[in-house]
């Protein structure tokens, strides 16, 4: 189902509580290949994607529909203002694959994973959460891992990306110009 208000976001949170599920979000669910076809291979998860472009969460719903998928959800807005407004301890996993890389210094601002977000994103995971990151641009995956070490609340770890990642229209097309797909991934401490 698609929402368009921030507020639907504690009513997913209250879903995940009362049925015992994870809660994952997905930062810029793009086409929506990665949020449906995790979805359907973790039921045990509720699944929440942001997207801020209209036609996109309108190909994103056709897909959740077209596969009965009661476990995930979208939210059309602004990811910054979502981040904002979760509670501490709240997600299980966010999902940051392929973002704007803003290659120019002076845009490096504008980058979504920067130390105020992650910090947002530390305090708003349960301990043992994780964080999961992929870019083709090195630099952008660099500077990711670099903020996770420097980071009180998270420890840099190597795990592989879920299988799903592989899907997405970025990383077909990465893979097809043989270009490094870069993961990066953190865990909150406190397990």
């Amino acid at each position: 189902m698609i929402f368009y208000r921030k507020e639907a976001v504690s009513q997913i949170i209250e879903k995940a509580n009362n049925t015992g599920k994870k809660l994952e979000i997905e930062i810029g669910s793009g086409n929506g290949h990665f949020l449906a076809e995790y979805g359907k291979q973790r039921p045990e998860s509720i699944i929440l994607g942001i997207e801020y472009k209209k036609q996109r969460c309108e190909k994103i719903q056709k897909k959740i529909q077209a596969s009965y998928l009661d476990n995930c959800s979208l939210i059309y807005d602004d990811a910054q203002k979502i981040v904002d407004s979760l509670p501490p301890e709240s997600i299980n996993a966010f999902h940051i694959y392929f973002p704007d890389p803003w290659p120019k210094s002076k845009h490096r601002k504008r980058r979504f994973l920067r130390a105020e977000n992650l910090d947002k994103l530390a305090q708003s995971l349960k301990p043992g959460g994780q964080i999961f990151f992929a870019s083709d641009f090195f630099d952008y995956s660099l500077q990711a891992k670099i903020l996770i070490l420097l980071h009180p609340e998270l420890n840099l770890v190597q795990t592989e990306a879920p299988k799903e990642v592989y899907l997405s229209m970025f990383a077909a097309r990465f893979t097809e110009l043989e270009k490094q797909i870069n993961l990066v991934t953190a865990q909150k401490k406190g397990l």
